[in-house]
């Protein structure tokens, strides 16, 4: 495909963060190009448990956050159905989220967030030995006891982006995968375009979701003055597992990992964590890691078949909370990068913010996710 000469928006970064936003943007009849350097969802967004679970993992006390968590969660229902229609199903489940406890210490745990989950009015309830089993039977039965989560579910990273691609596509918008940004294109302090591998784009609005390569800004701005971005990798591996006749009903994570059930009849678990890695290698150690804490779950899995191993880099922050919005000093480039382990979680909410502060270059709503905070 041939690369455009211009255009109103260019996005560095063809995860689930650009491709929502581009497709955001192209509902507005912006012209926006996304330009990714190997292909969509190679990364964290292609690797992904994409669990939808902003309950267990957004901080309620840190409100920003838990604003952008709630409105994905009321958004995905309707976005997904967008996206079926365009022609692509990202295969979002709102099956619900079960949270299980096989100790004391756990259960104790989960019946302390039950106290406010269950002010939410979104169905959350504690489910005893019994109640667990008569739910999923395949449960080990040393389970204690358990909480579901009915309003959430999951979806499959690789699809979700696959059907923004093709959705955004259909709405006009453009996407090129393999072209590498070498440089941004500036006049004194204001963004002009993108230099590539395979040529120039001049645009007046580049958006870096580069995930954490976001945080190598010097990679495509070659002047002194760049702004620091605090964007850090964090490798998380994921395995698929086989086992004819066994398929839970939704997402169930011990204290350690979740294992999720695929619409093919694959199992996915995930996730490890190990800081400050670039690299994409599933390990040995990753894989008998996640094995045994599938197993701990589900005994049945032990003897599952292997069908493949997967690694993806989350782009972390210092304080947990993304970077969005404008760069300082540098007209015309904005960030949003930052989300670690949940972006798939947060992306409808962060693309809607996103695109609307492109739309109006009204920065507000964007404050507290400022790189200027750092």
């Amino acid at each position: 495909m041939v690369l455009e000469k211009s255009s109103d928006v260019v996005i560095i970064g063809g995860g689930v963060t650009g491709c929502s936003i581009a497709y955001q943007l192209a509902k507005q009849r912006v012209r926006v190009v996304v330009l990714e350097r190997t292909r969509f969802a190679a990364g964290a967004s292609g690797a992904t448990a994409g669990v939808i679970s902003p309950l267990w993992h957004v901080d309620p006390d840190v409100e920003p956050m838990w604003r952008l968590g709630m409105r994905s969660l009321e958004l995905f229902p309707s976005l997904a159905s967008e996206l079926s229609e365009a022609g692509v199903d990202p295969e979002f489940r709102q099956t619900g989220v079960f949270k299980l406890a096989f100790t004391d210490a756990e259960a104790e745990e989960l019946q302390r967030n039950l106290v406010w989950q269950s002010e939410l009015g979104f169905g959350v309830v504690w489910l005893d030995q019994a109640g667990v089993l008569q739910r999923e039977p395949e449960v080990n039965p040393a389970v204690l006891g358990g909480i579901f989560s009915p309003k959430e579910g999951y979806v499959r990273g690789q699809r979700l982006v696959d059907s923004l691609v093709q959705a955004a596509s259909r709405l006009g918008a453009q996407f090129h995968q393999g072209v590498e940004v070498l440089n941004l294109r500036t006049e004194g302090k204001r963004v002009t375009g993108v230099v590539t591998s395979r040529g120039s784009i001049n645009a007046p609005q580049v958006v870096l979701a580069a995930g954490p390569w976001s945080g190598l800004p010097a990679r495509w701005l070659q002047r002194q003055g760049t702004p620091e971005i605090p964007v850090r990798p964090v490798k998380g591996e994921r395995i698929l597992l086989r086992k004819p006749g066994f398929l839970p009903r939704s997402p169930v994570r011990n204290s350690v990992a979740y294992v999720v059930p695929r619409m093919n009849g694959d199992v996915l678990v995930a996730a490890t964590r190990i800081e400050g890695q670039f690299d994409e290698v599933v390990t040995a150690g990753g894989v008998s890691h996640l094995i045994a804490a599938a197993a701990l779950s589900f005994p049945g899995l032990a003897d599952a078949e292997f069908v493949s191993g997967r690694a993806g880099v989350r782009p972390a922050t210092p304080d947990g909370m993304p970077i969005l919005g404008p760069a300082p000093d540098v007209e015309g480039l904005s960030i949003a990068a930052g989300h670690d382990a949940i972006g798939i979680m947060l992306s409808p909410a962060t693309a809607e913010l996103m695109a609307q502060y492109l739309l109006d270059g009204n920065a507000a709503p964007l404050e507290p996710f400022n790189l200027s905070r750092f």
